[in-house]
């Protein structure tokens, strides 16, 4: 708070549940001109916008779900300036509506909440989120605050440079909550479903179990309800009105219920009293299995944090990661397209190009962002796409990004193993998790399920010779005293 008060830009790493909102909304109280806050989901903005108006902070939401009535006073709020928070997204943020009002309000602060989603390597990588640092140079280069709960040292340093942070005060937490509890369980798959119910009979309510197919979700709701078991479930495919039903539900203080769904769930929930977090199937990587389960204790009392591990489970995650990750066949259709546009005289949109190509449009926006990035392309304020180099040197430069989507294949592949080995892994959790975030020399927690069954084997090494002992002073206390010799 002190550094950006005094104009610096600072990168926060630090786990869920250790206040990180605080951070921006203390300063943004102190500082005379707007903070503008940048979130990925509306339903997580609108969060926001709630517990900030019951503290009576001055604040306004500007997204695409906003009626007429409330963008017009939106809008007319922030051109008042002084003290607010303007939560957006980095789709509003970078509109060309939006960009001239904002920047005439001369923010006094720009916040990334979820800044992971910055970079390229992290596990909610938002192409959109990949021109926040020229959104910020446009509303004139503000102070800028990182905030991310999940964020190895790559991840750190893609973010700071994306961002243009200049000298940040970085401050990183351990990745680590002494109330958590964590534990896996290697199960086969056909013997899933008997642990998941093994596990929930014994475990207090609320809890959430992440499954990594929509199918899985469906099955498993299913089979729960059928058993009589409270329970509601969210995934991609359920209609808004559905997944906003079913998470009301879940979030209300009186329902102790369970929450079966896929990741599309928990960013930027909060609900102290969760009590445990399954994954039912194998997360993508650490860093995700990591936001989860930050989910779980958020009120500082245990919770239960248990991997149901197979190892056929990464062979899932593969093909979900290879129906997200940017390949080559999609980089060679987007060129194939921009130059066939180029050709024509024509500058597309992102979404149309995309289309154009028959590439999904958030891979599409990715490799723009990549070409962007090069110079090989540029982007008009009304988001027209055009080649900005030589067709020959465009050819060139697309084909030195093929080497970058291999090494994010391999990447993607690398963090697969580390799932596998944190599921494998005889020593301390905890000390997995931390030494994996950047920590040199973690201490053991002493309350995973690795620490407990090594504290059995000590306590039980040590029980023969406790035994011993008490029998040899059992021996000495019936042993006859010697009396001394009569005297004559």
């Amino acid at each position: 708070m002190v550094a950006l008060l005094e104009g610096r830009d600072a990168l926060a790493a630090l786990p869920t549940g250790f206040g990180k909102s605080l951070i921006y909304q203390v300063p943004a109280m102190l500082l005379e001109r707007p903070t503008i806050v940048v979130s990925p989901l509306i339903a997580l903005m609108a969060d926001q916008e709630r517990a900030l108006r019951t503290r009576g902070v001055p604040v306004v939401a500007l997204h695409s779900r906003l009626r007429q009535a409330e963008r017009r006073a939106a809008l007319a709020r922030i051109e008042t300036g002084g003290r607010l928070v303007v939560l957006t997204t980095p789709e509003t943020l970078e509109s060309p509506e939006m960009v001239p009002l904002l920047a005439g309000a001369r923010p006094a602060l720009l916040c990334v909440d979820e800044a992971h989603c910055i970079s390229e390597w992290g596990h909610d990588f938002r192409p959109s989120y990949l021109r926040l640092g020229a959104a910020r140079a446009r509303l004139g280069n503000p102070p800028a605050l990182a905030l991310t709960a999940t964020a190895t040292p790559h991840v750190r340093a893609d973010i700071a440079e994306r961002l243009g942070l200049r000298d940040p005060l970085v401050m990183v937490a351990p990745a680590h909550r002494a109330n958590l509890r964590l534990a896996v369980e290697i199960v086969p798959g056909a013997e899933k479903f008997s642990a998941a119910g093994h596990l929930i009979r014994g475990l207090r309510r609320p809890g959430i179990i992440y499954c990594a197919t929509t199918v899985a979700v469906d099955q498993l709701a299913g089979a729960l309800g059928r058993a009589r078991i409270p329970v509601v479930r969210y995934h991609g495919k359920m209609s808004a009105a559905d997944r906003t039903t079913a998470q009301r539900q879940f979030m209300k203080p009186s329902r102790r219920l369970i929450m079966v769904a896929t990741t599309a769930f928990g960013m930027g929930i909060d609900k102290p009293n969760i009590r445990y977090i399954v994954h039912f199937q194998a997360p993508g990587s650490l860093e995700q299995y990591v936001q989860e389960v930050g989910r779980a204790g958020r009120d500082g009392e245990p919770a239960h944090c248990i991997l149901l591990f197979d190892a056929a489970d990464l062979e899932i995650q593969e093909r979900l990661q290879a129906l997200s990750r940017p390949a080559v066949r999609h980089l060679e259709r987007l060129e194939s397209a921009l130059a066939a546009w180029s050709a024509e005289d024509k500058a597309p949109t992102a979404a149309v190009l995309a289309y154009s190509a028959g590439v999904p449009a958030r891979i599409g926006e990715a490799l723009l962002s990549d070409l962007e990035q090069a110079g090989l392309v540029a982007r008009d304020p009304e988001g027209h796409i055009t080649i900005a180099v030589a067709p020959e040197a465009f050819r060139a430069g697309a084909r030195d990004l093929v080497a970058k989507l291999k090494t994010f294949r391999f990447e993607g592949e690398r963090r697969l193993r580390i799932v596998a080995d944190y599921a494998r892994t005889e020593a301390c959790r905890s000390v997995f998790v931390r030494r994996y975030f950047g920590e040199e020399n973690p201490p053991r927690c002493g309350t995973c399920d690795r620490c407990r069954a090594m504290r059995a084997a000590e306590s039980q090494a040590e029980a023969p010779k406790s035994g011993a002992e008490t029998t040899r002073r059992r021996r000495r206390r019936r042993r006859p005293k010697r009396r001394p010799p009569a005297q004559g």
